[in-house]
Parts: C-alpha cells; structure tokens; sequence
C-alpha cells in the first residue's frame, strides 16, 4: 500500500474537522463560557496535523487512488476522526482520555452509546461538538472528502465509505457529483427538522444537538433522559420518530422525490418491507403493552407513540429513547433486541445488516429449499424484479454470516469482563450495529461507564467495524493487503 496517498488524504480529513469547529466555537464565543479555549486549541490540533500532513506527504498528491488505497483512507480516517475529536473532552477535562476515545468513536460512527454521566452539566459548546461528530459521521466525512475531491480519487473514496448501494449510482455520472446530492438532500432534511424542533418548542441547542442525533441517527441527546425529557412534548416526539424513519430509508429517494419529483420509494421491495416491518413491531409492541397495563391511565396516543418511537429508534440503530424500555414485558424487550440485527435501508445513514441483505438471504435460502426438493429446478433470487448476480448473493451471505460470527466473538469476549450473557450479546450487538444503548446494566437510563478501559476500545473498535460495514475494515487484515 502506498502510505504517502493515504496520509495526503488523511491531512485534508483534519482540515475538514477543523473546519468544522468553528460551529461550537462560534456559539461558545456567544456563550462566553469556560471550554472556548479547549475547543480552539483543539481547532488548532487539527489545523496543525492536516498542514503538516499534507507538507510532508505533497509528494503523492497527484498519485492515482487505488481501490487498496482507498479502504485504507476510509479505515484510517475513522481512527484519526476518534482520536482528535476526542480532544475537545480531554482539553476540557470533561472525562479521561480512555472515555474520551469512547465517546468520539462513539459519536462518529453514529453509535450513541456514551460514558457522559451529567450531559445538562455540560458546557453548550461540548454539546454541540458531540452532535456534530454524530452529524459527520453521519453521511460520512470520507464522503465529504469525495464530494470536495474529483475525478478517481472521488469515485474510490465514494464507493470504500458511502452508505449506498448500486441505486445512488443512478443520480450522477461521477462519484464526487454522487456525494455532493447525498450531503445537499442531507443538509436539507437537517435544516428542516431543526426549524421544526424550534418550532415545537425546543430551545436552539436542544434542537440542534436532537437533530444532529436524529438526521445520522446517532442518538446523542442534549438531556440526561433523552427525549423522555419531552414527554409532554408530543409535536417534538412524533416529529424525532417521522424523522428516524425517513433517515432510515435510502437517501437517494429522498433526493428523487425532492428534486426530480419521483418516487422510488414504493416501488423498492426493501422500503415496503422496511415500513411493513415497522407497523408489524409497532403493533405487537404496543399490544404487550396494552395487555400488561404498562401504561395505566394514559391516553391510547401515548403508549402508541411510545412503541413507535422505540420501534424506530431501534430498527434504524439511533440511540435515542423516549421511555425506559429496559423496564418493559420481556416480549417487548426480545422484539426491540431482534430488531437491532435487522437495521433499516440500505443508502440510509443506519447501521447493523440493512433490509436488502435480509432480504436476499431469505430468498435465497428459499431457492436453495426449492431446489433441494427438485433439483433440475431453474430458480433465481429477485431484488426489486431484477435477478441478482451469484456474486451479489454470495456478498449479502458473507456478509451476514461475518456479522453474526463477530456478534458471537464479542459477546464472549464481554462476558470474560464478567457481563452476564444477556448483558454480553446486547452491548456487543448495540456497538457492531451501532445501536448505541443495550439492556440491563447498559440500558438506556444507564451508560458505559462501568467498562474497564479495554472493553471499552474493543467495543469502539466494534462501532467502526459496523459504521464501515466490516469489509473495508477487516480487509486489512489480510496479508494481501499490505503486499506492495
């Protein structure tokens, strides 16, 4: 691999993080509180890494991006994003470096689990910060990078990180065209539901810091209670929950519908499962909890938008809450868990398997079923009304086996930290499909804090994995990779 590239690249990452400081330094300034100075010397962290990166490695600045290349930038970028956007925490003395990796890690990969014991004790502009590493990683800043770049470089960058799939290849001839709608319909949808939260009655930084969490569906809250906050704020809630669930679906329909005036959206086989999915959990949830009396003497609206918005939060792997589900009957809670391993769309800013690889599997377990009983049977595994190739069929059950095999690994690994087995499979679940909170004594109330130092790295290091959907990550640990 050639290092001098990655590292160009890599330099031109630090200068968009600061760049985008200048958000919570400008409120801070406004603020005049005490973490102006952490933040600026973070700025200048950054500033100084990306000048001196790009000096020394100016040499490969014009050297053509190959695809090896390219995983590593996106693998890499995550670990440098982590490291120095940890130093706004640090320099603050907000928490100890080893929490502060967490929670950066946590905020870029879109993961929402925290170590932050008092978030309302925060000074605004942390907060801020810590929602905009949610909003970043959102479409991802590997994407961005692509949507600044041009030509090769661009379309490498785009197709190593960008949440896709083969549809967005369809908007735009050109990778860094592509990236450039997917931030535009991105910054749009998030300018909107800010106005609308501030409309609802939440103050700028509750609705900024809310918006970041819902828009990458992250899950970072401003508020110790999450949304639960709101409770009596349904407008913000059904708004927080309408939202999730557009975010969930594949950004490039958004954009068609918007701009283009088409819509995609039901002729997609995985939306129309994706929404029936919803209503089918939404319904048994809110059921259970009908039954149990879990809600006595509330209003019907409440307990159904309470399993809604647990529902989304979960499916598209967000972090919010709006109730302490924890507490809730055991189906609700095995029906919410399940849904942590289905993820939303594919080309939506969620984590975990996604719809569209589910989908295949299934099917194509189907067809392996149908030709095991005849086997001269012609069969093939449609997505959408299209046949799809062996390679994409082998990729999606690759890819879910690996994802239930390092959800089995994890779950070992955490219970030799001395988790019990349910609490084992749920945080190492709610990191590798960046779901954020997880059951029991890391349920939504409560935090990470507990974690020694190390459980702590292996479960960040999960959260990348799943951000980069692990093949751009484990690539890199084949021998293959580093041969030159």
């Amino acid at each position: 691999m050639r290092f001098g590239v990655v590292f160009y690249n890599l330099g031109k990452i630090c200068l968009v993080l600061a760049a985008s400081m200048a958000l919570p330094i400008s409120f801070e300034l406004m603020a005049r509180e005490d973490v102006t100075g952490a933040l600026v010397g973070a700025q200048l962290v950054m500033l100084a890494s990306g000048l001196l990166f790009m000096l020394i490695f100016r040499y490969a600045r014009r050297t053509t991006l190959r695809y090896r290349e390219s995983f590593g930038i996106a693998t890499f970028a995550w670990i440098l994003a982590a490291a120095l956007g940890s130093l706004p925490y640090i320099f603050s003395h907000t928490c100890s470096v080893w929490d502060a990796l967490f929670e950066s890690m946590s905020g870029f990969t879109t993961t929402g689990a925290s170590i932050l014991p008092d978030l309302e004790a925060l000074p605004a502009g942390i907060l801020i910060w810590r929602g905009l590493t949610h909003w970043l990683g959102g479409m991802g800043i590997v994407v961005l990078l692509a949507a600044l770049a041009s030509g090769n470089a661009a379309n490498k960058m785009y197709k190593a990180e960008a949440p896709g799939n083969a549809f967005t290849e369809k908007l735009a001839p050109k990778s860094d065209d592509m990236a450039k709608i997917l931030w535009l319909t991105y910054v749009g949808i998030s300018v909107l539901l800010m106005l609308l939260l501030m409309l609802s009655g939440l103050n700028f930084v509750d609705a900024i810091c809310h918006t970041f969490g819902t828009v990458s569906t992250g899950g970072f809250s401003s508020r110790n209670a999450s949304m639960s906050a709101f409770d009596d704020n349904a407008m913000a809630q059904w708004l927080v929950i309408i939202f999730m669930a557009l975010c969930g679906t594949n950004f490039a329909f958004i954009y068609m519908l918007l701009v283009k005036r088409r819509n995609f959206f039901w002729r997609s086989e995985e939306f129309r499962v994706y929404m029936q999915l919803i209503l089918v959990a939404i319904s048994a949830v809110t059921f259970n909890l009908l039954h149990n009396d879990y809600f006595a003497g509330r209003p019907l609206e409440y307990t159904i938008r309470q399993a809604s918005f647990q529902v989304v939060n979960i499916i598209t792997t967000t972090g919010f809450y709006s109730d302490n589900y924890d507490l809730w009957p055991s189906f609700c809670r095995i029906v919410l868990l399940c849904l942590m391993f289905s993820g939303a769309c594919a080309g939506s800013t969620s984590g975990s398997i996604k719809i569209s690889r589910w989908i295949i599997v299934f099917k194509s377990c189907w067809a392996s079923l149908g030709k095991a009983m005849q086997p001269r049977l012609v069969s093939s595994v449609k997505l959408d009304k299209k046949i799809q190739s062996q390679t994409t069929i082998n990729s999606a059950q690759v890819f879910v086996i690996i994802f239930l095999l390092l959800t089995g690994f994890g779950t070992i690994v955490m219970s030799a930290f001395g988790l019990t087995p349910f609490e084992s499979i749920s945080v190492t679940l709610a990191s590798l499909s960046n779901a954020g909170p997880a059951f029991d004594s890391f349920g939504p109330t409560c935090n990470y804090i507990p974690l020694p130092g190390s459980a702590k790295m292996f479960l960040a290091f999960y959260m990348m994995l799943g951000r980069l959907e692990l093949m751009s990550v484990l690539v890199l640990f084949t021998r293959g990779f580093w041969r030159k």
